[in-house]
């Protein structure tokens, strides 16, 4: 089979584990030369409906229909009555009488081509025009793309714990949940996954952490919670951890921030009102250091997060 179908829970050996009810509910992978191109998982611990009111649990063939669509190449568009909007958009109707969005079926067409029997230059129920075909995004190769879940806790009502980019994507930490923007700038979810449940090893009781960055060099990922710190390959963690901190050279009293600036690929820690500089490559602390962070012209006294945005830039 071309496309495989699963349910699953949890890590499923695709690099990509689902997170218990809510946050994600679903991924594919796009179409490509490896294994898992077109494949589709749907995450079991979901209450999934079918031919139900929304209220009572995810639909089914909705998601399954967003996901398809990744699974033939489809990405994410903000086309109102499209099926591959990045929101979760409650169940689209009768099954037996569903019609794919117009929208969508002329991005299907611009990748497949279309049979001769079918009329594709005017839209049902618009007036007669050839339409503009719509952008399509480069697609990211063989990459899993993820259904949203429904809107959960208030994601904007003060600050982040901490802010990373992971593997080019931006994460956003508040309390024991956190939010996931795609490269594409498009949020995963609206409601937020739980980080304990997708970085396996940390505490279960985790109910925050300090700062996360991404190591140079090997790419692992790196968390801070007080005195301790953990390294993970992916969401796997690393033998021998939790550590402490103090591996590091940094103060006993935990850090508040933590990014690798571009211009010479080392990592700095924020405390309070100093920083550190960090050489990952050698695993020591620089000399000369900490040194107050005002000398960060235009920075606040002390910072909650920092992180190294797609584009070069730092972001504080």
């Amino acid at each position: 089979a071309d496309i495989q179908i699963d349910f699953t829970k949890a890590d499923h050996n695709d690099g990509y584990p689902f997170d218990g009810p809510g946050g994600t509910v679903a991924h594919a992978f796009f179409p490509g030369e490896r294994f898992t191109a077109g494949d589709t998982h749907f995450d079991d611990d979901e209450a999934w409906t079918f031919r139900s009111p929304d209220s009572h649990g995810m639909d089914l063939f909705a998601v399954a229909v967003h996901e398809f669509g990744h699974a033939i190449g489809l990405v994410h568009t903000s086309a109102m009555e499209s099926i591959m909007r990045p929101y979760y958009q409650g169940p689209v109707g009768d099954p037996l009488k569903y019609d794919l969005p117009y929208e969508d079926k002329v991005r299907v067409w611009q990748l497949y081509g279309v049979r001769d029997s079918v009329s594709h230059t005017n839209q049902p129920g618009r007036p007669s025009q050839t339409p503009e075909p719509p952008v399509l995004l480069d697609l990211p190769e063989n990459r899993s793309t993820i259904l949203l879940a429904r809107d959960g806790p208030d994601r904007c009502t003060s600050h982040f714990d901490a802010v990373a980019q992971i593997r080019g994507e931006a994460f956003f930490f508040k309390g024991k949940y956190f939010w996931r923007l795609t490269r594409e700038k498009h949020l995963v979810s609206l409601r937020p996954a739980q980080i304990h449940r997708f970085w396996r090893g940390l505490p279960t009781n985790l109910d925050s952490i300090d700062a996360v960055y991404e190591r140079p060099g090997d790419h692992k990922i790196v968390f801070f919670k007080g005195l301790k710190y953990w390294v993970f390959k992916d969401n796997i963690v690393e033998e021998g951890y939790p550590r402490p901190i103090s591996d590091f050279g940094l103060p006993t009293e935990g850090v508040d921030a933590a990014f690798v600036w571009l211009h010479n690929d080392k990592t700095y820690f924020f405390k309070d009102k100093h920083f550190w500089r960090y050489d990952d490559h050698l695993r020591r602390m620089d000399l000369g250091y900490p040194k107050e962070s005002i000398l960060w012209k235009g920075l606040p006294a002390q910072l909650d997060d920092a992180m190294r945005w797609s584009d070069g830039s730092s972001y504080f």
